[in-house]
Formats: C-alpha cells, sequence, structure tokens
C-alpha cells in the first residue's frame, strides 16, 4: 500500500504531491487522468493524440501546482483549474495541427480546425457533467487492493449492482450484516480518500 493511499486522511493527496511524494503523484496522476483523458475525447481529439495531450497537461500541472491556492476557492475550484490548464494544452494542439502544412485533401483537417471552438465548449459542459463520476470511478480502482476480495465484491454487488444485502449474502456465503460492513467499510474509505478531492 503506496504512503499516498495509507496518509490521504490525515494529509490531503494535494499537498503529498506538493511534498514531491512520488507515491503521491502516481496515485494523482492515476485518479485525474481519467477525467483529462476524457476531456481530452469530448474536444474530438484522435485516440494517438490524447496520450500527447494528457502528458503535457501533467508537465505543465506539475510546475504550476504551487499556485493553485485551495482556500480560496470556491468548491470544485482544483478541477476548474485543471480544466483550464487542459484546454489550454487542446488550443495549442489544435493551433500546431493548424500549422501543418495542408497537403491534398488538407481541406477536410482546416475544416475541423474550424471546429475548435465547439469542441472545446462541448468538452467544458462535459467537465461539469460527469467530472465527479469519473474521479470516483477512478478512486475506487485504485482503492480495490486495500480490500479482501469478498469484502470488494459484497461492496461492488451491492452498489454498483443494486442488489439488496440478502442476496449477496447468498451469494457469497455471508451474513447480511457482514455485507452491510463491507458496504460501510468501502464507502467510507473512498469519502476519506476523495476528502477534498470532490469538493476542491
Amino acid at each position: 500500500m503506496s504512503s499516498a493511499t495509507t496518509n490521504s486522511t490525515s494529509l490531503s493527496l494535494l499537498n503529498l504531491v506538493r511534498r514531491n511524494d512520488p507515491d503521491a503523484w502516481d496515485t494523482f496522476v492515476h485518479l485525474y487522468a481519467p477525467l483529462v483523458y476524457s476531456w481530452c475525447r469530448a474536444a474530438g481529439l484522435q485516440p494517438a493524440d490524447v496520450a500527447d495531450v494528457a502528458q503535457e497537461v501533467f508537465q505543465t500541472l506539475n510546475q504550476r501546482l504551487d499556485t493553485f491556492e485551495p482556500g480560496r476557492r470556491q468548491i470544485g475550484a482544483f478541477r476548474a483549474w485543471l480544466w483550464g490548464i487542459t484546454r489550454l494544452k487542446l488550443l495549442e494542439h489544435h493551433r500546431a495541427e493548424c500549422r501543418q502544412p495542408v497537403g491534398q485533401g488538407g481541406s477536410a483537417a482546416r475544416l475541423r480546425i474550424e471546429q475548435l471552438q465547439t469542441d472545446v465548449d462541448e468538452a467544458d459542459t462535459a467537465m461539469n457533467l460527469n467530472s465527479e463520476q469519473i474521479l470516483l470511478t477512478a478512486a475506487l480502482k485504485i482503492l480495490k487492493s486495500e480490500f479482501e476480495p469478498q469484502t470488494w465484491q459484497a461492496f461492488w454487488l451491492v452498489s454498483a449492482e443494486g442488489l439488496v444485502a440478502r442476496e449477496v449474502a447468498e451469494r457469497l456465503n455471508m451474513t447480511a450484516k457482514a455485507v452491510r460492513q463491507a458496504k460501510y467499510r468501502v464507502a467510507r474509505r473512498t469519502r476519506e480518500f476523495l476528502d477534498g478531492e470532490l469538493n476542491r
């Protein structure tokens, strides 16, 4: 279990990253990369370009992290700040594409560049609609290894698949009380892990 995971209750992930904790940076990237990837895809980038732009986003974020002041911002400010960096990198990417020589049949590429503002506006909407769900999904992937397989499965069957505790208990050879406890433990750990991240 990484120090970023075990210490996230007492010291936020962002603060650990600022202290140059390599485990925290790894966890941070795993948490926020799916969000950046989704914004890039919503802005119309092809899969081959998404990784390049995302890498530039995280390089810039690493350089500018000290300029973010969570105490003076509203709820969701970190995601808005991260979106601002991503938006800038998307614009830079499309401007670089536009500077490429236009060969035969290049008019389609030029039309694609002209659609940039619409695509970025749509990505802006996507940021507001599903960013918390994307972060929650990423957090659950990070935390899964902290739990026994049966505990995780009980949580998943109740929370994600909507089964009642009694059904899950029969399926996993557990008591209904143990299933409810498993759900509670994983949900509580997830809230602790994301404390400040979703509200930042």
